[in-house]
């Protein structure tokens, strides 16, 4: 569900390969730089505004997908919870599992109750796969002189969370096993995507990885 959510961006594969990286490794076209417009400052103040962040901070990056993200991340907290919600209700009625297990009507989803093991095996892994997803996902990256903040999406239904980091304090993270591995870098301590079309400039992206001997 989670590779759904990315298939239709654009990924472009760029690894910084020295201290001055090449600008022109990077393409960005205008049709996704609508909100970098002079005609999107109100978009941009909203968002500041939104994210509780001082007038000094100014936006260098906005991911996609924030809609789809969000409701996914929604339906996943609400299936999750009636289905939590039904099942402790039968415990408390029947206090035994297996009583409880016949009590439910399966039929409608295994044919067999044994396979009921591996549906709520499979529901819990799509689930965790969702939220990691969501932790790794920074909707906004905002800049202030030296300093960074990433906002994430909250695992509450509602809400952000935000991530402080330092110009130089990133650095490309490697995992065969994650399929993502490609657009995954390390922000400070937290490991997170980025889509680097979706900087404001190829500039802002390089300036990253600017220690503060090169600025």
């Amino acid at each position: 569900m989670c590779a759904a959510l990315l298939r239709s961006v654009k990924l472009v594969y760029l690894r910084p390969i020295s201290a001055k990286p090449n600008f022109q490794r990077l393409h960005t076209s205008s049709l996704l730089r609508k909100w970098r417009n002079a005609s999107s400052g109100e978009v941009e103040r909203k968002l500041l505004f939104g994210d509780r962040l001082p007038d000094n901070y100014k936006l260098i990056y906005r991911a996609p997908i924030e809609s789809y993200v969000t409701w996914t991340k929604n339906i996943s907290t609400a299936t999750t919870t009636i289905l939590a919600v039904v099942a402790a209700y039968h415990y408390a009625t029947t206090m035994n599992y297996l009583n409880m297990v016949q009590k439910m009507d399966i039929a409608i989803l295994v044919s067999q109750e044994s396979d009921l093991y591996y549906f709520v095996g499979g529901f819990l892994l799509i689930n965790l796969a969702i939220r990691a997803f969501v932790a790794k996902y920074p909707l906004r990256i905002y800049k202030s002189s030296e300093k960074y903040v990433a906002v994430y999406g909250s695992q509450l239904p509602i809400g952000t969370v935000k991530h402080y980091f330092e110009r130089g304090q990133i650095a490309e993270y490697k995992n065969f096993l994650n399929p993502w591995s490609h657009i995954m870098y390390k922000l400070g301590n937290r490991s997170s995507m980025l889509l680097v079309d979706y900087f404001k400039t190829p500039s802002e992206f390089h300036q990253l990885f600017a220690t503060k001997q090169e600025t």
